[in-house]
Parts: C-alpha cells; structure tokens; sequence
C-alpha cells in the first residue's frame, strides 16, 4: 500500500452502553482488510508503548486495519474507576466483534500485544467471539495472583499500580476538583520515592500507596487481601479456563520474565490445542534487545533479528496472514515450540515443553557447616551426603538480601536479569554451595526446584532458592530463583500453617524453569538465604504480614543436609552429543 489513512479516537460501544474509543491504522482506498486489535491500559496515543512489538503503520502497508484501543477506563475510553483485568472478558467480545463490522474489515480479526495486552487477547479468546481467528500474546498476564511460594511480588504490584496506573487514575477521578494538584503531587511524591513510601513503611496499609489504593485503584487492596489462590483470583484468571479457548496462539515468553510462571503454567493447559506455540527467548519484561542484564546473548535474540531470520514484526504478520488472510506460508508446519538455549546462545526447534528427554538430577548440598559467603566450604554434588550436617545463619528482616537481577519489575534502577551477585554472595545470611569447575558441559532445560530440609526459631519465615552460573572469572549470574513462606509450605490454596520453632520441615521451592548450557570450566552454584528485597515482601518472622504489622524480629535459621535431610537442588539435564 502506498498510503494509510490514521484515524484518532474511534468509538466502540459497549453492551453496557459503555464507550470505548480506538486509534486506527488502515490502507488508503475502499476495500476490506483483516484487522489486527490491541486492548491497552497504557494510553493508545502514545505510539512508542502502543507499538512496541508491532509496527502498526509496517501493518497497514502490508493490507491490515490496526486497531489500538484504550480499554475501559484508561485515557480517552469511558468507565468508572480501571479494575485490573475485570471487564475485559466483555469489553474483548465486543470489542472484536465491533472490529468485524466497521467497513473496512473483512471480518477476520486477529489479537496483539505483550503483558496486559496479552491477557486481554485470552480474556477476549475466552468468550469465543466468532470473528476471532488468531491471537499472539507476548509475555502475557494470566491473572492477578502476585504471590510466589506464597510471597508477595511487592516491587511488582508497587511499581506498577504506583508508577504505571497512578497517575491516569488520579487525573481522571480527580481533575477540575479542587484537591487535584495535592492529591497528584502526593502519587507523584509516592512514585519518586517508591522505597520509603511504599516498600519500607510498615505497616504497609499506612503507607502512601495505600492511599492510590483506596480511591483509585481498589484492586491493590484486594489482591492484599486475597493471598491464596481463591475464587478471586479464579474468576479472573485465564488459567483453568484452556478449553474454552478455540483459536490458534503463538505464544512468546520470556527467562528473565516477570510473568514467566503463569506463562509456563498456562502454556502446559493450552499445549495440545491444535496450532499453539511457544517461543522462550533470554528476555526481561517487555525487552527484546540481546543485552539482557550484564550478559550479551547475540544478535540473534533480538527482536531486530530473531533467529537471525526476522523481526518480530514480520513473525507475527507472518501468522496472521497464515490464520487471516489463508496464505500458506509454511508457519504452522514449524516446530511447537523455540526455546533460546543460554550460554549456548542459540535458538532451538522444540516438539512439546517441558523436554521429554530431560534426566530429573538431584544435586546436593554439602559443607562441614560454613557454607556462608562464596568463601565458605559449601559443596554441591549428585554424592548424597552421608554425614550429619547443617548451615546456619540468622534472617534480619530489618537488614534482608537487596533483589540483585532476575524476573522482576522493580524501578528502572533497579538491574533486571543476570547480574553478576558476588557482591550478594559476601553476605552471612547468604549460604552458598558451589560445583567443582565442570569438566565438561552440562545444559540445564527445565522445570527447576530445590527440595530444603530446614528449621526456624521463627514461627513463619521465608527461604530463598538462587541457581547461578559461576564463569571461569569468578562472575556469577543469576539463572533463575524461588521463595517458599514456611506458614504456606502446603501450597497456593491451602490456608496458613504456623510452624513449630526448631523442628526440620521439608520445602520446595519452585525457581520456575530456564535453559542454560554451563560450559566446562564454570561451577554450578546455589544459594540459599531468607530474603529477597524488595522484590518480594519481608517475612517478619512473626506470623504476621507486612501489610498489616510493623513489628519484627530475627530468625535463627538451620538448614539440613545428611542421610536423613538431603537438601538438593534438582537440575533437568538434557543429554546432548560428544563432541
């Protein structure tokens, strides 16, 4: 196409009666043109979120209508106060079937877009509009459970209730009234000093963020409320709900994901529904560049070259055109799933995840009780142990482990991703088991989790699971990490269970999954602490939450390892060739 027509602020309306409006890009001229419809929070004007992973205007040259549309309650769209994905099961149906009717639509409509606007793509999949033929959701959201091991992801929930959805919230509820500049200087205030307001006040109820909650954006004390993965949460969750879902998925995730866990979670449900795949590249959240963290993973995890084969533009045009415009381009004969093997730095065609060839080995840890710091004598092996033993240390939560890297999204000053930790690694509260320097290479592809035998003079605390990558220079990168809240060991739905102080109790804590190549000449490293700030919530040791207390006290802590409580980590390793 040689021109495009944009058109600004197009309304849909909703059943309720409800206006919703759309920026649209669509080819100049007189025909009927596939449509490719993104639902967003984030302001649809404001092209550099808006077209992130698609180029609306590539698009509309190569014969699609792109429609980017404010969902309820959000900029120029109509609504009551924004809820966090509750109207978007409705508001998707209508939306899309909206989208198949304007003029310019052929009536085959196809969903965009990463994070929130991947969840609506499900939510909207969900209800089965029948003019949906394909969606692409790219690190999507699947609920609003911000819980880990039954902690909270506090930098997550803070940062983006705070910083992302506050100020619009404000401005709409508050704009013309008279306490709008003080109302709006007080968020603006929260947002530049996220730590003191929001992640070390306690109780956290008092804090200023807890003020945007009650007046704005009441979903923040809602999701405090409801720590267990209740009808709550249930309802509004795309997970469970895979067999209502009927069109074809490309899916794309991310290692260094914020989202990685629901992502897996609700990927093993969709898995053998014709025509879903998946993709998992070294990214962080909504970053598809190959300099992740401190780590360079090549030119050919960008989203400029991916594969060194495409953008990610053309990846998706290339599935839309197969589901929406019925050009047989090759793309559903290709491998289910693409998996972008670290260290190796390369891509890899798939048939199902997890691997099937992947060997369950339990490494264990080890030590003659000075496992503390990376100085200290701790040991990893696949030697059970054999002798009586453990490492202590004690849990300060007015002093805890700083969140250095990994799956977060914490403030832009906070690193995302692998970051060398040696600087965490000095600490006394850090225990860390190290592998011999490895003699050849071992690829780590899987599911991952560490089993902890562990006692507590606490009645509630946390553990902590860290799986690093040691290189010959002595860098150690974080791959993946997990938490367990000892009074939620039994599980995301059971109800809280105090612990008994100095009594052994077994937890597993799930460090989510990775694909890593440890090369020969590195070690394989594990560490395990109380704390992980502020990334997830602090365990006061009392039983009580941050939420609700401010009173705090330390932990001694103990973890086993000897015939009878073998701590381990268990790796997946897939056999590769000699070379």
């Amino acid at each position: 196409m040689s021109k495009i027509i944009h058109e600004r602020n197009v309304k849909a309306v909703m059943r309720d009666g409800t206006k919703l409006y759309a920026d649209v890009f669509r080819p100049d001229g007189d025909g009927r043109y596939p449509v490719l419809l993104q639902r967003m929070p984030y302001n649809k004007a404001f092209l550099p979120l808006s077209s992130l992973v698609l180029d609306p205007i590539a698009a509309a040259h190569e014969g699609y209508v792109v429609i980017i549309q404010d969902v309820r309650a959000r900029f120029a769209s109509e609504g009551d106060s924004f809820y966090i994905y509750k109207n978007e099961f409705m508001d998707g149906y209508d939306s899309v079937e909206w989208a198949a009717s304007l003029p310019y639509s052929n009536g085959n409509v196809g969903m965009f877009g990463l994070s929130y606007m991947g969840m609506t793509q499900f939510q909207a999949a969900v209800m089965q509009p029948p003019h949906l033929k394909a969606i692409f959701p790219i690190t999507w959201g699947t609920n609003v459970f911000m819980y880990r091991g039954g902690a909270l992801e506090l930098g997550l929930l803070g940062s983006w209730s705070l910083a992302t959805i506050g100020p619009n919230a404000v401005i709409r509820a508050k704009k013309g009234k008279e306490d709008f500049i003080k109302e709006f200087m007080e968020l603006i205030h929260a947002i530049d000093n996220i730590e003191t307001e929001a992640f070390n006040r306690l109780p956290l109820k008092d804090s200023e963020w807890m003020k945007l909650g009650e007046g704005y954006a009441s979903f923040v004390h809602d999701i405090l409320n409801h720590d267990r993965l209740d009808e709550f949460h249930k309802e509004i969750s795309v997970i469970g709900k895979e067999d209502q879902l009927k069109v074809p998925a490309f899916t794309i995730a991310g290692w260094y994901d914020c989202l990685l866990d629901g992502n897996l979670k609700h990927y093993e449900g969709l898995k053998d529904q014709e025509q879903t795949k998946l993709m998992i590249g070294p990214w962080v959240h909504a970053s598809f560049q190959p300099a992740v963290g401190e780590l360079n993973f090549g030119l050919s995890a960008s989203s400029m070259l991916l594969e060194l084969k495409t953008d990610l533009t053309s990846l998706q045009l290339r599935w839309f055109d197969y589901w929406l415009k019925g050009m047989d381009n090759g793309i559903t004969k290709e491998a289910p799933v693409k998996i972008f093997v670290m260290g190796e730095n390369k891509w890899r065609d798939e048939q199902e995840w997890p691997l099937k060839r992947a060997v369950y080995t339990p490494y264990y840890f080890n030590s003659n009780g000075n496992a503390n710091t990376k100085d200290g004598d701790g040991k990893l092996s696949k030697n059970p142990p054999v002798m009586e033993g453990y490492d202590r240390y004690i849990y300060d939560p007015a002093n805890p482990v700083p969140t250095l890297g990994g799956n977060h999204l914490l403030p832009a000053h906070y690193p995302r991703g692998p970051v060398d930790q040696q600087t965490i690694e000095t600490r006394e509260d850090v225990l860390v088991y190290s592998s011999e320097v490895l003699e050849e290479d071992i690829e780590v592809t899987g599911p991952l989790r560490v089993i902890l035998y562990a006692e507590s003079s606490a009645v509630d605390t946390d553990f902590t699971a860290k799986l690093v990558d040691v290189h010959p220079n002595g860098k150690a990168y974080n791959i993946a990490d997990g938490i367990i809240r000892a009074k939620y060991r039994e599980g995301d739905e059971a109800k809280a269970s105090l612990i008994e102080p100095n009594v052994v109790y077994r937890y597993e804590i799930d460090l989510l999954a990775t694909s890593n190549l440890f090369k020969t000449g590195h070690q394989i490293r594990v560490e395990i602490s109380s704390s992980n700030f502020p990334r997830f919530d602090l365990n006061l040791n009392t039983g009580e939450s941050m939420r609700d207390s401010d009173s705090m006290i330390s932990a001694a802590q103990r973890v086993h390892h000897s015939e009878k409580y073998p701590s381990h980590i268990v790796l997946p390793i897939i056999p590769r060739p000699a070379t």
